[in-house]
């Protein structure tokens, strides 16, 4: 699924300079500034990036999100430990080094949500991590060889556990609140994130399909007239990833969730946990409309559920 057209056949292949900058360069994008920032960290789409199908080709931005309160940020997802120090020079271009940190990887079994929790409490004030597992360190950290090494991360990391759809805070003078929602289609436990004040939906890996052919594009969507993507786009991408079980499933109770959702929720900017971001009143009713649209076609009265290998292009 592209934002601008179908991705071309031709395999992409990196020079050694596009291969550093896709390794190194981290983009801060001030969705809202000094409220929202996207760090966007670009991968090559090879075959190798799980999230994405086999066969998709180009480049796709894996997303980490700064909501900033005053001196307070809270960060969603810390990104892959390949892009570990463009991310956390970024943080310092944000936010300083004297600001305090609240982490809150969104999927805490998924490497591009937690990779970097542990390296940007040690750089940064990190108060705690949100965390529908008791004991976050335990789950985040993901270097340590030895019981001391794992106590040690339990004592610099503290866990705020969360259990369902909820309000939090953003910041500790003025604080603003964000809403929790149990995602209304996953596959793990994973939660989307309304700020009401930036009109911000945040949905992990709902809505992430839309990349690009090449490395210097923009990787934020809001010009109506340039977003091409279709149902048939969306269903290739569901069904080519980890969504390849809604082929034949009972729909309906998941096209609810999203709906209630969508009737909750003032929403100007969809922010996937990869791929590009959808900006705009008009792209994010039609993303939605095309997701339930989607979902429709793929409830079971209109399609027999079968087991298709990721290999098998769609």
């Amino acid at each position: 699924m592209n934002a601008s057209a179908t991705i071309t056949s031709r395999t992409v292949i990196p020079s050694d300079g596009e291969a550093s900058r896709t390794r190194t360069d981290c983009h801060v994008v001030p969705l809202v500034p000094d409220k929202l920032y996207a760090l966007q960290c670009i991968v090559p789409l090879d075959g190798r990036v799980a999230a994405f199908p086999q066969s998709a080709e180009g480049y796709a931005p894996i997303n980490c999100y700064l909501l900033k309160q005053g001196d307070h940020a809270m960060m969603l997802d810390t990104g892959f430990t390949a892009h570990r120090e463009a991310i956390l020079r970024a943080m310092e271009q944000v936010l300083g080094r004297n600001a305090t940190v609240t982490l809150f990887p969104l999927r805490m079994n998924e490497f591009m949500s937690l990779c970097n929790a542990m390296a940007i409490a040690d750089r940064f004030h990190v108060d705690c991590c949100i965390s529908v597992l008791r004991d976050a360190a335990f789950w985040v950290d993901l270097e340590s060889i030895d019981a001391t090494d794992v106590l040690s991360a339990n004592t610099r990391l503290n866990t705020i556990l969360i259990a369902g759809d909820e309000t939090l805070q953003v910041g500790h003078e003025n604080p603003r609140p964000i809403r929790l929602y149990q995602s209304p289609v996953r596959l793990i436990a994973t939660r989307w994130v309304h700020d009401p004040e930036t009109k911000t939906l945040f949905t992990s890996d709902m809505f992430s399909g839309l990349h690009g052919a090449t490395l210097d594009e923009d990787w934020t969507v809001d010009d109506p007239a340039e977003d091409r993507t279709t149902v048939e786009d969306m269903t290739r991408f569901l069904l080519g990833t980890r969504y390849w079980w809604l082929e034949g499933a009972t729909t309906d109770e998941l096209r609810r969730g999203l709906g209630k959702v969508f009737d909750a929720c003032d929403v100007t900017t969809l922010a996937p946990g990869y791929g590009k971001i959808i900006r705009g009143r008009t792209l994010v009713e039609r993303h939605f409309a095309m997701l339930d649209e989607t979902l429709r076609r793929l409830d079971r009265q209109y399609m027999p559920p079968r087991y298709i290998d990721r290999d098998v292009v769609r």
